[in-house]
């Protein structure tokens, strides 16, 4: 693909941003979608799948990826930051939800991602720069623990939809994913990291777990098989 489609592949992601619906495509819009074997013949939809290929071929042309992600909705952000974690060989499940009742609190977590015996923790936020921000993140980060706390106790829950999840003990590290245009921080043990900076931050993890408050969740051999 050359680098002067560039402009083309940021026009269809925003679109697309709100609706899959793509009317009126330009003849270098069509060669694009030809190129990635998108159907267009009668109505042209752009899917999740396709968007997340846009926005990866997007930003192989070395786009500004804060640039990409304004053109991404919510869902878009979380499929995102899936396919930078698969693509450093992680295993994920994305919005995993347990319903809550009267005895156990629910909770949504947007993303998890599974290498070896390390489960990361994610809460994808769409965060520009706004007032208030430096609240909004002390709040989050203490739901973000809560949340990771509560799952170390249901890996069996988590391991229905986890299939690479087997038996034994797992260490679990709460993360933050903005799209804020800052360095890697690490706010009271939970990291937040911009979305540009993922991939690096995945590459050096290691670097960082010292500095992540982790804890310990433990499968066993025989967990629940019931359907959530």
């Amino acid at each position: 693909m050359e680098p002067d489609n560039l402009p083309d592949i940021l026009e269809l992601l925003k679109r697309t941003k709100t609706s899959p619906i793509l009317t009126n495509p330009s003849t270098s819009m069509k060669w694009l979608l030809a190129h990635h074997g998108i159907k267009q013949e009668g109505e042209i939809i752009i899917n999740r799948e396709d968007r997340m290929a846009l926005a990866t071929a997007a930003v192989l042309l070395r786009a500004d990826i804060e640039e990409v992600v304004q053109h991404l909705n919510w869902k878009d952000f979380e499929g995102f930051v899936a396919r930078i974690l698969v693509e450093n060989n992680y295993s994920c499940v994305e919005s995993f939800r347990r319903r809550g009742n009267a005895e156990i609190k629910g909770m949504e977590i947007d993303v998890i991602g599974l290498k070896n015996r390390t489960l990361l923790v994610i809460d994808a936020k769409m965060w520009g720069v706004r007032s208030g921000k430096a609240s909004a993140l002390r709040t989050a980060i203490d739901k973000q623990k809560e949340r990771t706390d509560r799952l170390s106790n249901q890996l069996d829950r988590l391991a229905k939809k986890m299939t690479k999840l087997k038996a034994g003990t797992y260490e679990l590290l709460p993360i933050m994913v903005t799209w804020l245009v800052e360095d890697i921080e690490i706010h009271e043990g939970v990291p937040v990291v911009p979305i540009f900076l993922l991939n690096s931050f995945l590459l050096n993890i290691a670097d960082y777990e010292d500095l992540i408050d982790s804890f310990k969740g433990h499968l066993s051999d025989h967990y629940d098989q019931q359907t959530l």
